[in-house]
C-alpha cells in the first residue's frame, strides 16, 4: 500500500492548491476527522433551547467508520453557511470500500480514475489526455504486430497460469499426490 502522505502529496502537485496552500483534493481517514456544526441537540441527544455550536465527529453521522475517504475542498453553499462556521469546507467524493462495505486501502489511479471523472462531469480540462490513439501514424504491418501483442497480452492476463495440469486438475481429470504421501511397500 502506498502510503497517504505520498498520496496527499502527490495530489497536490497534480491538482493543485486554493489561496491558502491548502490541497483541492485530499485523502483523510474518516474516524480523525472533525467539525464544528451548529447543532439543536447536545452530543448526549438532549435538545437545546437555543442551538449551540459543537465539534463533533464529522463521518460518524453518515455511518462511515474506519475508512479512507476522498475529500474536495469546495465553497460552502449559502443555504448551508448557517450549520458550519467557515467559507470552504472538504467534502466526501469518495470512501474507500469494497462492494460489501469492507474498507480497502486508496489506490493512486482510482483516485486519478475519479478526480478525472469528476472533472470531465463538470466539463474542466483536466490536464492530462484521457485517451492517447497508440495505433496513429502505425503502417498495416506495425498494426498487425501491435494487435497481436496486445491480443497476446490479453490472453495472458486472463489465462496466464493455464497448463494442461492446472486444467487435468480444474476439470477433475487429473490425479494430486499429497506433499506427506509415503508409499508402502
Amino acid at each position: 500500500m502506498e502510503r497517504v502522505e505520498t498520496i496527499n502529496q502527490r495530489l497536490k502537485e497534480y491538482f493543485g492548491k486554493d489561496d491558502r496552500n491548502e490541497p483541492i483534493w485530499r485523502v483523510v481517514w474518516s474516524d480523525e476527522q472533525l467539525e464544528k456544526q451548529l447543532l439543536a441537540y447536545t452530543p448526549e441527544g438532549f435538545e437545546l433551547i437555543t442551538p449551540r455550536w459543537y465539534t463533533v465527529p464529522k463521518y460518524k453521522m453518515m455511518g462511515i467508520h474506519s475508512r479512507y475517504i476522498l475529500e474536495r475542498l469546495v465553497t460552502v453553499p449559502v443555504t448551508q453557511a448557517h450549520e458550519l462556521t467557515q467559507k470552504l469546507s472538504y467534502e466526501p467524493m469518495w470512501t474507500f470500500q469494497d462492494k460489501f462495505g469492507n474498507a480497502v486501502a486508496p489506490v493512486w489511479e482510482a483516485i486519478e480514475l475519479i478526480i478525472n471523472t469528476v472533472y470531465a462531469a463538470q466539463g474542466k480540462k483536466t490536464g492530462e489526455v484521457l485517451y492517447h490513439d497508440e495505433e496513429k501514424g502505425m503502417d498495416k504491418k506495425e498494426l498487425v504486430i501491435y494487435h497481436a501483442n496486445r491480443i497476446k497480452k490479453i490472453q495472458d492476463d486472463l489465462f496466464g497460469n493455464e497448463t494442461d495440469t492446472g486444467d487435468a486438475l480444474a476439470y477433475r481429470e487429473g490425479v494430486t499426490v499429497p506433499s506427506n504421501y509415503e508409499k508402502k511397500q
